[in-house]
């Protein structure tokens, strides 16, 4: 069964804690509220007490699909937490989805994931987000990647719909939903060659250095995606090699123009990690092997860093790498065709 974790200290907010999980529970999604300590917690308003599931100890990040951080006041007391930060260190990784609502990213602050991120908040707290290198906008419900954010209680019905949709469906808006498993591979294997091409073409025209060696790493990646991608292909095909087409690639050759600017380059690349992210967390949400779900996930979370590697100008040397071993996803016998 699929299972979030919740993670609060005294002080929580009682519908901001209530709300999602009562949400879920009814669509078939279990949970477990987790605390520094397994001991009762009283809410916010005192109006509900809660007696912790785990403790940050006790919990696992790689047995959850999800991650809700609720607001009021104990995100003040999680911060301070290292074990509770190194936990969510562990899960942001997997590029599974994180939702935050009202004063919860106080603790996203703490744990330095927010450079480069798009999200919203209680208004309250918008500086400290902006300082901590966030965009940060005022909407009901922000999207970003894994990151969910609302402002307030009021938000909740927003924000506990796109929360359930990012753990069974996720956000892919096209007919690339509905491919079957072995289509969407072949279409992954063809966006990380264009992105290849892409990445590796305008590094070789661009003046500004910093952006050429960030596009040269990315096209190192890109690259090794690629190639693991096509061997695990001919795995599960019985031998057969995927077609390349430059039609399927989101970005190729074909937009590598020598006027090109650092700018438009950097804006094409940024749409293009956005929705490779949105395909890669459909195909793990509707992977049925283990496996396999976790190659989609590790690419997921590739795409959405190299996103934010981008948007917040980091050295080509940072993010985006080794989320999983990637070895283990190719003992897959030859011929299993049926990726979920």
């Amino acid at each position: 069964m699929t299972k979030v974790a919740i993670l609060i200290a005294s002080n929580f907010h009682e519908e901001e804690t209530a709300s999602p999980r009562d949400y879920l529970h009814k669509r078939g999604i279990a949970s477990d509220i987790i605390a520094p300590e397994r001991s009762p917690l009283s809410g916010k308003k005192g109006q509900l007490t809660m007696t912790p599931d785990l403790s940050i100890d006790q919990a696992r990040p790689g047995d959850y699909a999800g991650l809700i951080i609720p607001g009021g006041g104990a995100p003040e007391r999680l911060r301070l937490d290292r074990r509770v930060l190194e936990f969510i260190k562990t899960f942001w990784e997997t590029g599974r989805p994180v939702a935050a609502i009202c004063h919860g990213p106080q603790v996203l602050i703490s744990a330095d994931l927010l450079r480069g991120v798009q999200l919203t908040a209680y208004p309250g707290i918008r500086d400290d987000l902006v300082n901590a290198g966030a965009n940060y906008v005022d909407v009901q419900v922000c999207i970003d990647g894994q990151l969910i954010t609302s402002r307030r209680p009021d938000d909740l019905p927003a924000f506990n719909e796109a929360l359930h949709r990012a753990l069974t469906a996720g956000f892919l808006q096209t007919d690339e939903a509905d491919l079957d498993g072995l289509a969407a591979l072949e279409l992954a294997i063809n966006r990380e060659k264009g992105a290849n091409d892409f990445y590796s073409g305008v590094a070789e025209i661009l003046d500004d250095s910093g952006v050429a060696n960030k596009f040269r790493y990315l096209a190192d990646v890109e690259s090794e995606h690629f190639e693991q991608l096509s061997e695990f292909y001919r795995k599960i095909s019985g031998g057969d090699s995927p077609r390349i087409t430059e039609s399927a690639s989101e970005i190729g050759k074909a937009r590598v123009s020598p006027g090109i600017t650092s700018k438009e380059a950097v804006e094409l690349a940024i749409s293009a990690e956005g929705k490779a992210y949105d395909f890669y967390r459909n195909a793990a949400v509707k992977s049925k092997h283990d496996k396999v779900r976790e190659m989609f996930e590790f690419l997921a979370a590739e795409e959405i860093e190299h996103k934010r590697l981008l948007l917040v100008d980091k050295a080509s040397t940072e993010g985006g790498r080794g989320h999983f071993q990637w070895a283990t996803h190719f003992d897959i016998p030859p011929g299993m065709e049926d990726l979920w």
